[in-house]
C-alpha cells in the first residue's frame, strides 16, 4: 500500500501483486468461456444439424451423427466444467487477499492520526475503503474477466455473421458504444448513492445491534423497547432503500431501452439470414448455430457486459476513495510496541497549552500551564467537559496537534518515538475494554513488549484482588471470558473493572493515569478502589482523573481545571480553606461519602 493515485486498472495491479498465478487464471478462463461456447459451440451445432439433416435426406448413413454428437458434447462438457473453474479460482484469489492485503488495509487504518476518530466524514471515508476491501477489489477482477470474455465473445459471433450480414457490425457497434457508456454512468452513479446512503445504513445497523446483540438482551427486555428501535430501524432501512432504488431504476429504465433496441437489431439479423438458408449459401446448421450465438451476443451485451463495465466504474470511484485514504496522515511508529525499558521520569510540564479537537470550534485547553514531580500522587478534578480527559489524550500522544508545550524531563514531547511515549504511560479509561480472551491474556495485555512469566501474572492478578474470580472460573486465570467461545465466561462489571487496573499494575510505565474508569460505580465503591490503587502504586507517579471528590484525599496535590486552565492548585486541606471552587464541589458531594 503507497500514497499515489489509484485508477481501476489498479484493482488488477494489486491482485497481480498479491497472487498473480491465479488472477492470471481468471483471466484465462474468461476467454475460454468466452471461446468455447460461442464459436465452438455454434460450428458443433452447425455440423451436428447438418449432419441430421443429411441422414434424414438419405444422402448420409446414420454413423456419420457419431462425430459432430461426439464434438457438440465434447463442447458441452468443457463448458461445463470452465463454468465451475472460476468459482475455485475465486475462492483462491479470496484466500490470498485475505491472508496479505487485509493485513496491509490494517496496517494503515492502525497507522491513522487518532484525531480521524472525531471526524465523521473522514470516519466514513475509513469505514468505505477499509472495511470491506477484499470484497471491492474481487467485484473489480470479476468486471474485468467479465469484460474480456464479452468481447472475445462479440468479436467471434461478429466474425461469424461478418461474410453474411456485414452492416450487422456497424449497427451493432453503433448501438453498443452508448449502451456502455450509460453503464459507466451507472456505476458513477450507484457508488455516489451507496455513498450518500452510508450514514442512513450506519444507523439501521445499530439499531440492529440493539436488537439483535446479547450485551442489551437484559435491558432490552426488562424496558420492552424492542418495537421503539424496530420503529427507528425500518426508517432509517427504508431511507437508504428508496435512495438506492431511485437511482437503480433510473439507470435500469435507460439501460434496458438500448437493449430492447438491441434485441429488435438480433431479430432484424436473423430474418435476414432466412434467404442464404433457402438459396443454400448458408447451410441449416450454421444458421442455427449464428442464431442462437446472436441472441447469445445479444444477452452479453444488455446485461453481463453492462454489468461489466458498470462494476468497473464502481470499481474506479473506490479507487479514488482508495487515494484519498492513503492521503490521510499517518503515524510513524503507531504500531510499535512500547520499547522495553522506559525513561527514567523526573518531571512532567505543560507550558501554555492551548488545544481544540479537529472538528470543534472552541478550544477545550486555553493556556494551560502546570507541573508534575516524580513519585508523587495527582489528582485532577472538575466539572464534565473542563477538559480533564483531554490531558491524558495529549500526554499519550493521541493528538499533537497542540500549541504551547508539553516536557517531559524537560523535552518536548512530540520529538519522543511513539514506542517511548507508549512504555512513559499506563491508562486505565472510563470505557476500558472487555478482550474475550482469557483473564491470564487479558492481564498480559499490560506490558505487550515483553514475555511475562505465568507466575508474574497470577502475582498480579492477587494484587488487584482477582484471586476469588479466578477461583470460581473452571479453569482458574485461563478460562476464556466472554461468550465469544463455547467455553466463555461472564464475569460481573467490577471484576472487568480489577482486570483493567491488573493491567496497568502490569506495566512498567512510570506515570499511571486512572481516568474515572470507576464512573458506573457508586461514590463509596470508587473511593475504595482509589484508595486500593494509590496503596499499590508506591512510589509511582499517579493521576487520578474524576468530577468526583472522593479520592482527591488522596492525592499529594489537586489540580482543578475550569475553562481549560487551572482555577486551583493544592492539596486537600490547602483547597477547602480556601473555601473556593474546590471546597464548593467538595460540600456538594460530601453527602456522598458519609
Amino acid at each position: 500500500m503507497e500514497t499515489r493515485k489509484y485508477k481501476a486498472l489498479d484493482a488488477l495491479r494489486l491482485l497481480f501483486m498479491v497472487t498473480p498465478f491465479f488472477v492470471s487464471l481468471q483471466l484465462l478462463l474468461g476467454v475460454l468461456q468466452a471461446a468455447v461456447p460461442t464459436a465452438f459451440m455454434a460450428i458443433a451445432t452447425a455440423r451436428f444439424v447438418d449432419t441430421a439433416i443429411g441422414i434424414l435426406g438419405g444422402g448420409l448413413v446414420r454413423g456419420a451423427i457419431y462425430p459432430p454428437l461426439i464434438l457438440l458434447l465434447s463442447v458441452v462438457a468443457v463448458n461445463s466444467i470452465l463454468s465451475n473453474l472460476p468459482g475455485i479460482v475465486v475462492s483462491r484469489i479470496k484466500f490470498a487477499l485475505e491472508r496479505k492485503l487485509m493485513p496491509a488495509f490494517i496496517d494503515v487504518r492502525a497507522s491513522l492520526s487518532f484525531r480521524y476518530i472525531e471526524d465523521a466524514k473522514a470516519w466514513e471515508l475509513i469505514s468505505r475503503v477499509a472495511d470491506k476491501p477484499i470484497e471491492a477489489l474481487q467485484k473489480g477482477i470479476r468486471a474485468y474477466a467479465t469484460m474480456l470474455r464479452s468481447i472475445v465473445t462479440i468479436i467471434a459471433i461478429l466474425g461469424l455473421i461478418v461474410a453474411q450480414v456485414w452492416w450487422a457490425v456497424l449497427v451493432i457497434t453503433a448501438f453498443s458504444v452508448p449502451l456502455l457508456w450509460i453503464a459507466l454512468r451507472a456505476g458513477q452513479k450507484n457508488y455516489e448513492a451507496d455513498v450518500d446512503t452510508r450514514k442512513y445504513t450506519r444507523r439501521h445497523e445499530y439499531y440492529n445491534e440493539l436488537l439483535t446483540n446479547r450485551e442489551a438482551v437484559f435491558e432490552r427486555t426488562l424496558f420492552g423497547y424492542g418495537e421503539h428501535v424496530t420503529g427507528r430501524y425500518l426508517e432509517q432501512y427504508e431511507t437508504a432503500r428508496k435512495q438506492r432504488l431511485w437511482v437503480s431504476l433510473k439507470q435500469y429504465a435507460v439501460a434496458k431501452g438500448a437493449s430492447t433496441c438491441l434485441s429488435m437489431i438480433a431479430l432484424l439479423i436473423v430474418l435476414t439470414l432466412i434467404n442464404p438458408v433457402i438459396t443454400g449459401q448458408l447451410s441449416p446448421g450454421m444458421f442455427m448455430g449464428i442464431v442462437a450465438a446472436v441472441f447469445g451476443m445479444i444477452n452479453m451485451l444488455g446485461w453481463s457486459l453492462q454489468d461489466a463495465v458498470e462494476q468497473i466504474s464502481q470499481s474506479n470511484e473506490y479507487m479514488k476513495d482508495l487515494t484519498k485514504f492513503m492521503e490521510l496522515t499517518q503515524v510513524e511508529g503507531a504500531k510499535d510496541l512500547p520499547e522495553l525499558n522506559p525513561i527514567e521520569f523526573s518531571a512532567l510540564e505543560f507550558k501554555n497549552v492551548r488545544f481544540k479537537y479537529p472538528t470543534g470550534e472552541a478550544h477545550i485547553l486555553e493556556g494551560l500551564s502546570f507541573s508534575l514531580e516524580k513519585g508523587k500522587h495527582y489528582a485532577f478534578v472538575g466539572a464534565n467537559g473542563a477538559g480533564k480527559t483531554t490531558i491524558t489524550k495529549l500526554l499519550t500522544g493521541l493528538y499533537s496537534e497542540y500549541e504551547g508545550e508539553i516536557l517531559i524531563n524537560g523535552r518536548e514531547l512530540r520529538t519522543y518515538p511513539v514506542g517511548a511515549i507508549k512504555a512513559m504511560f499506563s491508562v486505565v479509561y472510563q470505557d476500558f475494554a472487555r478482550y474475550q480472551i482469557s483473564m491470564a491474556d487479558n492481564i498480559a495485555l499490560g506490558d505487550a513488549a515483553k514475555d511475562i512469566p505465568p507466575a508474574h501474572i497470577n502475582e498480579i492478578a492477587d494484587l488487584a484482588e482477582l484471586s476469588e474470580t479466578i477461583a470460581e472460573l473452571k479453569d482458574g486465570i485461563n478460562t476464556p471470558l466472554g461468550k465469544i467461545v463455547e467455553e466463555g465466561v461472564d464475569i460481573s462489571g467490577g471484576q472487568w473493572q480489577k482486570i483493567a487496573i491488573a493491567r496497568s499494575l502490569l506495566s512498567r510505565a512510570p506515570i499511571k493515569i486512572l481516568d474515572e474508569p470507576t464512573a458506573a460505580l457508586d461514590p463509596i465503591a470508587e473511593s475504595r478502589i482509589y484508595q486500593e490503587f494509590e496503596r499499590l502504586m508506591g512510589g509511582k507517579t499517579t493521576i487520578f482523573i474524576s468530577h468526583r471528590l472522593g479520592s482527591t484525599k488522596l492525592a499529594d496535590e489537586i489540580l482543578v481545571i475550569e475553562n481549560g486552565g487551572i482555577a486551583e492548585r493544592g492539596s486537600h486541606e490547602e483547597l477547602m480553606s480556601k473555601a473556593g471552587l474546590y471546597a464548593k464541589m467538595f460540600e456538594a458531594q460530601r453527602k456522598w461519602y458519609e
